[in-house]
């Protein structure tokens, strides 16, 4: 199966709402999306780098999704005072949703770069994630390219990824020392990659979330 758009919408809710809302969209938009030919990839809460106020809801699509602010989403429920909808385009995996049972907690990458170095930035991280992956347990989720329109000639991707704690993210952070007892005898080539790779960015941020389970049929 070949992987689709992504639709990323992060919802602002009024004060301490989030939690409820996050819940609602996970039980109600998996419905209202298969009805408009797009699936459920995730509904996000999050625990750093974000306002409490914010639910990000990832969905897939075959196609174009649709345009519109909450266009098959919880246009209205009372609790979500603002949204921003973006489309993006596969560049790597993104094909299997994130498994709620699994817990843990997945980071949501931004690498800002020149449109010419995209091409580059893929070729240096396809290869180190598999390098990363035999070193720990992360999982990387997937690659997008953002389709919004951007100041020419830069380009704006989105990494989601998948670690079983905020240690194992910390373990793995090529600018720090090889935490003490830790094998990762592939981590000069991942961290070599992600040196490289960082050369590349004009700007980069991520934020740490947790997956919203879906509610008990």
């Amino acid at each position: 199966m070949a992987a689709g758009m992504l639709r990323y919408d992060e919802l602002r809710t009024a004060p301490n709402a989030g939690e409820p809302a996050a819940d609602r969209q996970n039980g109600a938009a998996a419905a209202a999306l298969r009805g408009r030919g797009g699936a459920l990839f995730g509904v996000w809460l999050p625990l750093v780098g974000l306002s409490i106020n914010t639910v990000v809801v990832a969905s897939v699509w075959d196609g174009d999704p649709p345009a519109s602010p909450g266009a098959g989403l919880l246009e209205t429920d009372a609790a979500v005072i603002g949204q921003r909808s973006r489309a993006f385009a596969p560049l790597a995996r993104g094909v299997v949703p994130p498994s709620p049972a699994r817990g843990g907690i997945h980071t949501h990458r931004w690498f800002v770069l020149r449109e010419a170095d995209v091409e580059r930035l893929v070729a240096l991280t396809l290869p180190a994630w598999e390098a990363l992956e035999a070193d720990s347990a992360a999982r990387i989720e997937g690659l997008w390219r953002c389709r919004e329109t951007e100041p020419e000639g830069v380009a704006t991707l989105l990494m989601l990824v998948w670690y079983p704690s905020l240690a194992e993210w910390e373990a793995t952070r090529f600018w720090r020392p090889k935490p003490a007892g830790a094998a990762q005898p592939n981590r000069d080539a991942w961290a070599g990659a992600f040196r490289q790779r960082r050369d590349l960015l004009l700007d980069s941020w991520v934020t740490v979330h947790r997956l919203v389970p879906p509610a008990p049929a």
